[in-house]
C-alpha cells in the first residue's frame, strides 16, 4: 500500500478541528495512506460490513462497502478494489477478478439513505453531504449472484441500490444499525429470526411478559405471561419480535440452557432458577423449526 502524506482542504479542517481520538486515527490513516477502511463486526456474519473512508475526498473515487464478508477479507477486498481503481479501472462496468478469492464480483451505487445510516464515519468525513458510493456484490463459491438461478443462499447479501425490493435482508440490515431496534445490540445466542414460542396473550399483547424458559432438552425459548400456558398457545413468534415489544428481555440474553426466569410485574427485577429434572414447563410437543425468514 502506497503511502502519502496526502493533503486536502477536508483533511486539513477536520485535524484543525477535531479533538476526538477515534476520529483523529481516521484523519491519520487518511493522510498516511489516502484512505481507512471502517470494520464492523457483528454476532450475525450477515451484518458485518466494511467501508471505506477518504476515496473521495482524496482520489475523486467512490467510497466502497461490503457487507457479510469476515472482517479479514472484507478489508482485502477493499483494499484490491482501491488498488483497481487506482490502475484505472472503472468498477461501475462489467465483473471483475481478483479482488475477492477466485470469484467476480459487481459494484453497484449505494443510495444516500443507506449511505448515511450505515457508512457513519464516512458520512462525519463529508460532512453530511451526499457523495458517490458503491456496493462490492460477491457471488457464492460457484460464481452465482443472488439475482441468478441455483444461488446459495448463505451468501445473501442486502443490496443496498436506491432501485433494490427491499426483503428481509434489507429490513435486518437496516434494522441491526438502528440504535431504536433490538436488532441494534443482539446478544442472544439464538438468531433473531429463531422460532421461539409465545403464550396467546402475550402475542396479543393483553399481557406483558414475566416467565421466560430455555428449555435443555431442545433449546426452544418460552416467553409467557401470568396466565402461564393457560392464556392460550402456543404460539409460533420470530425472536425478536418479543424483544421488540418489551427491550427488558434482552437483559435474559445469557440465560443458559435449562434455566428459567420469572418477575412479578414487567417492572420488577427478573430472578433465575434453574429447572429441576421433570419440571420444564412445556407449551409444545415439538421443537420449532431453528430459523423463519
Amino acid at each position: 500500500m502506497s503511502e502519502g502524506p496526502y493533503i486536502t482542504e477536508r483533511l486539513e479542517t477536520w485535524k484543525n478541528l477535531e479533538t476526538d481520538a477515534n476520529l483523529l486515527s481516521t484523519l491519520g490513516n487518511i493522510e498516511r495512506y489516502g484512505w481507512e477502511a471502517m470494520l464492523i463486526s457483528s454476532s450475525e456474519q450477515a451484518s458485518s460490513f466494511a467501508y471505506t473512508v477518504g476515496l473521495h475526498d482524496v482520489f475523486g473515487f467512490p467510497e466502497i462497502i461490503v457487507v457479510g464478508l469476515k472482517t479479514n477479507t472484507a478489508h482485502h477486498a477493499l483494499g484490491y478494489a482501491v488498488k483497481a481503481m487506482r490502475a484505472g479501472v472503472d468498477l461501475t462496468v462489467g465483473r471483475h477478478r481478483e479482488i475477492v478469492g477466485e470469484v467476480e464480483v459487481e459494484f453497484r451505487p449505494v443510495s444516500s439513505r443507506w449511505y448515511k445510516h450505515v457508512m457513519c464515519r464516512a458520512d462525519w468525513y463529508y460532512n453530511r453531504a451526499e457523495i458517490p458510493a458503491l456496493q462490492l456484490i460477491y457471488p457464492d463459491m460457484e460464481n452465482r449472484f443472488q439475482w441468478e438461478e441455483g444461488f446459495t443462499e448463505y451468501f445473501h447479501q442486502p443490496m443496498l441500490a436506491a432501485d433494490a425490493i427491499e426483503g428481509v435482508a434489507e429490513k435486518d440490515f437496516w434494522s441491526a444499525n438502528d440504535p431504536e431496534s433490538s436488532l441494534f445490540d443482539w446478544k442472544f445466542p439464538d438468531p433473531p429470526h429463531t422460532r421461539v414460542y409465545l403464550s396467546q396473550t402475550v402475542q396479543d399483547k393483553e399481557e406483558a411478559v414475566t416467565y421466560v424458559s430455555h428449555d435443555v432438552e431442545d433449546g426452544a425459548w418460552q416467553f409467557l405471561g401470568d396466565k402461564m400456558a393457560d392464556g392460550g398457545g402456543p404460539v409460533i413468534s420470530c425472536f425478536h419480535h418479543p424483544v421488540d415489544d418489551d427491550p427488558t428481555l434482552k437483559e435474559l440474553y445469557d440465560l443458559p440452557l435449562g434455566w428459567y426466569a420469572t418477575r412479578d410485574t414487567p417492572t420488577s427485577p427478573w430472578r433465575r432458577f434453574e429447572h429441576k429434572p421433570g419440571e420444564d414447563e412445556e407449551v409444545a410437543e415439538n421443537p420449532p423449526p431453528p430459523l423463519l425468514n
